[in-house]
């Protein structure tokens, strides 16, 4: 594959062939190379370093007794953007069980400095006092939403909120400018409540204002029931499309998901949410072969969702918890996780009362985690690549080259393109930006030389190992940091080119690349980002 080298003015300086797999992306596995990441031990050994390799189960559930450097670079993978530098030696030194318990601790929505930021970007100055960031634009939360994204020393708190976004699509884009509010809330609700009681989450997402907006909850009403949640909510959100429920079953939950409207208040300026009586439906329901008895004293979403969540198929097999099971796993562990592994989780999500957090711990603890089939690698998706990259490298652009560029993607944080959420497997990978948008936001964020040094940025300090001596070394850092698996022609390559000095006439020179050399730093490491980040394992988890 030919790589194009270009100046900060868009000059190009050399053309550099690099052997790149060229093996699918949905079918990489890992990058479609044997060779493990630079500084990983080796998949053909044991944890031990031992010849005899040792295959672990794809659907056990038990804990993993060694976790091995390899290991712990699996794990930040699917459950960060990315391989921040200096955590893999956090998990190494606090445990791997230590740590998941502190990742999965999220402090108090709106109690910490980054949050505080992220606050400012929805303030106007036309905001009424004691209003301040409650009539943002559309773009005002799409920028709030990134910098949470980028700035949460916990990032796995975001992973998650991610997760639901995905799991409840909304676009608030057709919101009413008082209404974008709603939005604001509902992902902070999504971020505080990621890893709690998925009954409780499902329940305040149905009565939440963002939803009943979006699906037509509010509007709703007795006299013109919408079928809209009734069938998202099965569909999407618990059962699966036509698992165990049919089409009268929605007319019936329809008319029970009424007694919600619209209240704009004239004193602030903002629409609610609330429940009115005279809006529900009047009489019994029947939904999944159930009663639901007239009450006007208050809505029957509870009731709703509690008979979802006791609702079994033939075999009396729980329904709710087999869906999220599978949801959590496709995530978190492989594209297609097995029916064997598919239930043994779906039951210790019942063991936890849908309790989040502690399952999804036996997960990452799990042999299973671990196991070849789990590394085989997910496609990441845009938004991943774009966060991924900006807190592992710590280079930064404006909010509005962010969403440009995720804009293009398809692929926009509190923008999922359908109720269904983002795109999932070969999809991910299908768009027509696959190959233009990235690859142009890549080279935007490595060429914003300016501001960056007026920003203090150090790229030398960020990406190179603190005792580097030569490019080998820098090379095997950054390809780790960045989770791309290179073979022996691509990185004998890459050390060629970060050796060679190419002049304006296209002469080439032999010059060891020196890691205390800022010059260096600036033209050769950048490009190495450049390099790395076209190779296909950048693109998955």
């Amino acid at each position: 594959m030919e790589i194009r080298l270009v100046n900060s003015s868009g000059r190009l300086v050399r053309k550099f062939t690099l052997t790149l797999l060229t093996t699918a992306l949905v079918a990489c596995g890992g990058g479609g190379s044997d060779t493990p990441a630079p500084g990983a031990a080796n998949p053909g050994t044991t944890d031990s370093g031992s010849i005899n390799p040792v295959v672990y189960s794809d659907s056990s559930l038990a804990p993993k007794e060694t976790i091995s450097e390899s290991d712990i670079l699996h794990f930040l993978s699917r459950t960060h953007f990315g391989i921040e530098p200096g955590k893999p030696a956090d998990v190494q030194t606090k445990g791997l069980s230590v740590y998941i318990d502190e990742m999965m601790s999220f402090a108090p929505t709106n109690s910490q400095s980054f949050e505080t930021e992220a606050h400012e970007l929805l303030i106007n100055d036309d905001d009424p006092a004691g209003l301040e960031g409650k009539f943002p634009s559309v773009s005002d939360v799409i920028d709030w939403n990134l910098h949470l994204l980028m700035n949460n020393p916990n990032a796995f708190q975001e992973v998650m909120g991610m997760f639901w976004q995905d799991h409840f699509g909304i676009d608030f884009e057709r919101f009413r400018g008082e209404e974008d509010h709603l939005m604001i809330d509902f992902v902070n609700m999504l971020r505080e409540r990621g890893t709690g009681n998925f009954r409780d989450l499902l329940l305040d997402v149905s009565r939440h204002g963002a939803m009943l907006i979006f699906l037509d909850g509010a509007d709703n009403s007795k006299f013109a029931p919408n079928e809209n949640y009734a069938r998202e909510f099965w569909e999407l959100f618990t059962l699966g499309v036509d698992n165990g429920y049919n089409e009268t079953d929605v007319i019936e939950a329809s008319r029970a998901f009424t007694g919600w409207r619209r209240e704009y208040n004239a004193n602030t300026g903002l629409t609610q949410v609330v429940f009115d009586p005279e809006s529900k439906a009047v009489g019994s329901k029947q939904p999944l072969g159930n009663s639901v008895s007239h009450d006007l004293s208050n809505d029957d979403y509870g009731v709703m969702v509690d008979l979802t969540m006791q609702h079994t198929d033939a075999t009396g097999a729980d329904l709710v918890s087999s869906y999220l099971s599978r949801k959590l796993l496709r995530y978190f562990h492989s594209e297609n996780p097995s029916d064997t592994l598919i239930n043994a989780f779906s039951a210790v999500l019942r063991q936890n009362n849908l309790n989040i957090g502690p399952s999804l711990k036996t997960l990452f603890l799990s042999e299973s985690f671990y196991s070849e089939s789990a590394k085989e690698g997910l496609v990441r998706d845009f938004y991943e690549q774009v966060v991924g990259l900006v807190r592992t490298t710590g280079l930064t652009e404006s909010n509005w080259q962010y969403r440009r560029y995720l804009s293009d993607m398809e692929s926009v944080p509190s923008r999922p393109p359908s109720v269904e959420g983002w795109p999932e497997g070969d999809d991910k990978i299908s768009s027509h930006a696959t190959g233009v948008a990235m690859p142009n936001f890549v080279n935007e964020l490595i060429t914003n030389r300016n501001n960056q040094l007026e920003a203090g940025y150090d790229i030398g300090a960020a990406l190179q190992p603190a005792d580097a001596t030569g490019a080998e070394e820098v090379i095997d850092h950054v390809a780790m940091l960045l989770g791309v698996t290179l073979n022996d022609t691509e990185r004998q390559d890459l050390i060629n080119f970060m050796n060679t000095e190419v002049s304006n006439d296209g002469t080439e020179t032999p010059v060891n690349y020196t890691p205390q050399n800022t010059s260096h730093q600036s033209r050769k490491l950048r490009n190495l980002l450049w390099i790395l980040c076209q190779h296909p394992s950048f693109h998955i988890k």
